[in-house]
């Protein structure tokens, strides 16, 4: 019966300590960065759309795969972020990824 209660007890505490990473949601955000700041960084997207996102000590940069300082992310850099909030509005980034910038596609000539 002692065991039955600890394993209840200790499934209540996971669950319980788990609950607040399942309230947010996932976002992607592809763009370019157009601010950063000590803790906020601005993406704008190729249909113009800029978003805010938090930043703290827990948010991680990388290139190729490799992790880099959050201090290598510049103004102008292509980025993906992954980020978790309640709504777009109050995002924190989680990861921030330094992407080759993508070229503007550029129209056929005829001949």
């Amino acid at each position: 019966m002692k065991r039955y209660v600890a394993w209840c007890l200790l499934f209540t505490a996971v669950v319980v300590a788990g609950a607040p990473l399942l309230a947010h949601e996932h976002f992607r955000i592809i763009g370019t960065v157009t601010k950063l700041e000590s803790r906020e960084i601005d993406v704008k997207n190729k249909d113009g759309k800029t978003t805010s996102m938090s930043i703290d000590k827990q948010t991680k940069a990388t290139r190729d795969k490799a992790k880099v300082p959050i201090t290598e992310v510049k103004v102008g850099q292509s980025v993906v972020v992954d980020a978790y909030g309640d709504d777009e509005f109050d995002l924190l980034a989680v990861e921030v990824r330094i992407v080759p910038a993508i070229a503007p596609k550029t129209p056929a000539k005829k001949k």
